[in-house]
């Protein structure tokens, strides 16, 4: 029996206590169309959960370079003979799970809720490893207003964070104590939306790092796995670098396995078992290279697993590095041939195993309307050589 994957990622949104699903179709694309960004998480014996069909020219694709396309459902369908494997864990995946033949178990909704909230992080991080990290979790904006006049002045400024944060789509970098307009905007609807948010410190950072692991019900950590991330200045995502040879991590694995492990038991303890990952950061303290160590925690799957499975079916050599684009800011071609002319030597080539692939649709239905994310592998001999194609493919693309 397989498993059928689903990226409901809308996951992270549902958790605050006052959010409501977007009514207009265009916004609710924005969400459902992220469901793509899964299709390589399955294996031999599994599916992919997806809002429509595959497009058949994205088929004819993956065909010309020698990758098979995953086995899919389309909604309101569901994999008979499968067991439903969520992105992360709520009402809507819970409710959905039980219309599959096979159940699978799953933690209790409030746990899934209460770990995945910043203020358990920020509880967390100060339990575990008491480091000098001024987080600061408030419950309204008289609290805000009150915090920042008490906080000595800062030259860099404070990052602003929700409670539940969507991979960092929602942080806040403030430069000053006083809020402009637009930062009250954001702040109102934090507040609206859940019960707390979160300020910390903004740090410069050197590069960001990502711990994966599953959590058992003991609280041992297992499949514990280590990578860079590529963040925004204020912890956005933008994308996961894989590295076969990852000698420049080997300084930080060993205090990112025991963060893991730490963080695994407590997990446990609140009664949580599934896939985690935790963020952190390395940061420039006059001239000294700081680890801060849990700067978020998710009780979900990483956005970038169906990326890293693949790169590995492809061989996992070299470097891969999985990025996002905004879809507005780019000038595609019309056809997929057309796209792989104009990166010309950066096409993707299976025999050398280098070049630029996508990984997801870059139009959909019969209208050929496009997401507004678009995900592409970019597969090299080594770190330098896939950034380098980074910079190319912006160059191309890019409006």
């Amino acid at each position: 029996m397989g498993s059928e994957h689903h990226l409901n990622a809308d996951f992270d949104l549902d958790l605050r206590s006052g959010w409501r699903p977007p009514d207009g179709e265009t916004a609710r694309r924005r969400i459902t169309d992220l469901a793509w960004h899964a299709l390589f998480l399955a294996g031999p014996g599994d599916s992919v959960l997806l809002p429509e069909p595959i497009p058949s020219d994205f088929v004819g694709y993956l065909d010309r370079l020698g990758i098979e396309a995953p086995v899919t459902t389309e909604e309101p369908n569901y994999g008979l003979g499968q067991r439903l494997s969520p992105f992360g864990w709520n009402r809507a995946s819970a409710d959905l799970a039980g219309r599959y033949d096979a159940t699978v178990d799953h933690p209790d909704l409030d746990v899934v809720r209460r770990v995945n909230g910043r203020r358990f992080s920020a509880e967390l991080e100060k339990e575990l490893f008491d480091e000098n990290n001024t987080v600061e979790v408030l419950s309204d904006e008289t609290d805000l207003r009150s915090c920042l006049a008490a906080l000595p002045h800062s030259a860099t400024g404070w990052v602003l964070k929700a409670e539940h944060g969507n991979a960092g789509m929602g942080n806040r970098r403030l430069r000053v104590p006083i809020l402009s307009d637009g930062d009250l905007k954001v702040v109102r609807r934090f507040f609206e939306e859940d019960e707390a948010i979160v300020l910390e410190p903004w740090r410069r950072r050197l590069f960001d790092l990502c711990a994966t692991f599953v959590v058992r019900s003991n609280g041992e950590a297992e499949a514990f796995g280590l990578h860079e991330l590529v963040n925004t200045a204020d912890g956005a995502l933008i994308g996961s670098l894989f590295c076969e040879d990852a000698k420049d991590l080997d300084e930080w694995r060993p205090v990112m396995a025991e963060t893991v492990a730490g963080v695994s038991i407590r997990l446990a303890e609140e009664g949580y078992f599934g896939p985690a990952c935790i963020d952190a950061f390395v940061w420039d303290e006059q001239g000294r290279h700081v680890l801060r160590r849990l700067v978020d925690l998710n009780a979900r799957r990483e956005i970038s697993a169906g990326a890293k499975q693949l790169w590995h079916r492809l061989g996992g050599r070299g470097a891969a590095y999985w990025r996002f684009f905004s879809r507005r800011k780019l000038d595609l071609p019309n056809s997929y041939p057309e796209l792989e002319q104009r990166l010309g030597d950066d096409a993707f080539d299976r025999e050398r195993q280098r070049g630029v692939l996508i990984t997801a649709p870059l139009w959909l239905g019969p209208q050929r309307r496009s997401p507004a994310k678009i995900a592409v592998l970019l597969l090299g001999r080594n770190r330098d050589e896939v950034l380098s194609m980074d910079r190319h493919l912006r160059e191309v693309l890019e409006k």
